[in-house]
């Protein structure tokens, strides 16, 4: 088999090098950017290299330089400015809470002041500091100002309070003996202060029934306050009481005047004489057996009986009037015949006191 003789292919011929503005060749410059890039980064070109010095000393490098110093120069600033205004919101952030904090133990502070002077039977004259710029026209303020000691003194719990500005609400629940009820405080920041602007008084128009107070905590009252046709301002609480009572009238216990969170009453338990009693019942009688003999209009009805059948008052119960406080109601419990009951009837009977409690009058209601 023939061998193929040996060949070596011939030699490229070198291009010929172009001129580059400013100098040097293409080739060159080729050469100096491949021998700059084969480099590891961070070495220093081999003694006597230009391509490394070139590509320094080029314009492009001298742009890129100059966009890296600006940016050093730019970012500086940037980063101070940023840096500061969270310092600065940060502080603002602290401050904020300082002043909320500071605010809600002064805002605390002037409420247990409030709140201990209300619970104190005594010595009130913290709670009563706004007695004269209560609205008088919805009650007189003239009792409370006379800070009138109480019996029994609330027992007062408040939340949290709620701050907006320079007004402060709380929600308080007062017990007064047994009851509980809510109520709100309102304070008002005057100058560096916290100030009640509404607090815990009541306007309180006495309901007392057949009788009527003459004074309350020792403090006499006028005519229309112990009527109920003037309201007073009063501090929750029990206090004691001086009351008239008609003479056909019992006290049995007198509790004095409650005061809550939604008004206020006097507290009294008693009962007719025995002798009121025996006139109801007698005026029950005697209508029903007119009415037996002649009935007129506002007579009950009644069934076709012998007259000589008796009617019997078996149960007297006794209440006041609903549409008149010094008057009572009595609802008499009939029945007959006496022996074997075959009809019942109830007759309402009136006493009226009079508003002087002076009177005694006995009608068929």
């Amino acid at each position: 088999m023939a061998r193929m003789p040996d060949f070596e292919p011939p030699e490229p011929e070198p291009a010929p090098d172009l001129e580059r503005p400013g100098g040097g060749s293409e080739s060159a410059s080729h050469a100096a950017a491949a021998g700059d890039l084969g480099a590891p980064r961070g070495t220093a070109p081999e003694e006597g290299g230009s391509a490394g010095a070139a590509r320094r000393d080029g314009p492009i490098a001298r742009l890129v330089l100059a966009v890296r110093r600006g940016w050093r120069r730019a970012r500086v600033p940037a980063i101070a400015f940023v840096a500061g205004a969270a310092v600065a919101a940060t502080a603002a952030i602290a401050t904020d809470v300082v002043r909320d904090r500071d605010d809600r133990d002064d805002v605390v502070a002037a409420l247990d002041a409030y709140v201990a002077a209300v619970e104190s039977r005594v010595d009130r004259d913290a709670a009563t500091v706004l007695a004269t710029s209560l609205d008088q026209a919805v009650a007189s303020s003239e009792l409370l100002t006379l800070d009138p000691p109480a019996v029994e003194a609330p027992t007062v719990r408040c939340d949290e309070p709620r701050i907006g500005g320079d007004l402060a609400r709380v929600d308080c629940r007062v017990r007064v003996e047994r009851r509980t009820e809510s109520a709100e405080v309102l304070l008002e920041r005057r100058g560096d202060d916290w100030t009640i602007v509404q607090g815990l008084e009541v306007p309180v128009r006495i309901q007392s029934g057949a009788l009527l107070v003459d004074a309350i905590a020792g403090v006499p009252v006028d005519d229309a306050v112990a009527r109920g046709e003037r309201a007073v301002w009063l501090l929750p609480g029990r206090y004691d009481v001086a009351v008239r009572t008609p003479a056909q009238l019992a006290i049995e216990r007198l509790d004095g005047l409650v005061v809550s969170t939604t008004g206020g009453t006097v507290r009294w338990s008693g009962d007719a004489a025995a002798t009121v009693e025996a006139d109801v019942r007698a005026a029950a009688l005697a209508f029903v057996e007119g009415c037996v003999v002649a009935p007129v209009e506002g007579c009950p009805a009644l069934q076709p009986r012998d007259p000589a059948e008796r009617f019997e008052a078996f149960a007297v119960v006794g209440r006041l009037a609903l549409d008149d406080r010094y008057a009572m109601t009595y609802e008499v419990s009939l029945r007959r015949p006496v022996e074997e009951p075959r009809e019942y009837l109830v007759v309402t009977v009136r006493v009226d006191f009079g508003e002087e409690l002076d009177r005694y009058e006995i009608a068929i209601a």
